[in-house]
């Protein structure tokens, strides 16, 4: 976890499974980091998630891939926020779950979770060489809000599982 741990290892089933979606074998490390303060934007109080995927590359030793998950919020240049972002060339990865939950619980926690699940599996398949995808209802499927997120199913369409099969290869 990047920052507070309380919020982000109570997902740590989602994260797992998946991990489990593209058959990975994913650990979660109950390590709490400090966000970076020079990641930390005052003027849009939020982090910056590329200099996050900088403070997680720093972390990943002994692993080939590496997701730092944060209850912040994050953002990239010339975008509003993220749900996150991934550098294939690094092997890691970024996830918040800020905007996935809006700091409230009124829709019940089993919609989170399985925000989470989408959410931590669009970045692994980032991670594994996949890019966004057009159909709406794919894992992969860019979204940009938390509606988008919830119209995706928790599973790749047939042409990125076909293409993830190739790159695997």
């Amino acid at each position: 976890p990047l920052g507070s741990t309380l919020r982000t290892l109570a997902y740590e089933s989602e994260l797992l499974k998946a991990a489990s979606l593209y058959s990975l074998n994913g650990r979660v490390l109950n390590v709490s980091v400090p966000l970076s303060g020079e990641s930390y934007n005052p003027e849009r109080r939020q982090f910056n998630a590329l200099i996050l995927l900088d403070q997680v590359s720093r972390m990943k030793k002994g692993f080939d891939l590496c997701m730092g998950v944060t209850a912040s919020d994050i953002y990239v240049p010339q975008m509003n926020f993220v749900f996150g972002v991934a550098d294939v060339t690094r092997g890691c990865a970024v996830l918040s779950i800020f905007r996935l939950t809006f700091g409230r619980y009124d829709e019940g926690q089993e919609i989170f979770r399985e925000r989470v699940l989408k959410e931590a599996a669009h970045e692994l398949g980032h991670l594994l060489g996949l890019n966004h995808c057009k159909n709406r209802s794919c894992l992969m499927s860019f979204s940009n809000s938390v509606m988008e997120v919830d119209m995706k199913k928790p599973i790749l369409c047939e042409r990125c599982l076909n293409l993830l099969k190739m790159l695997s290869e």
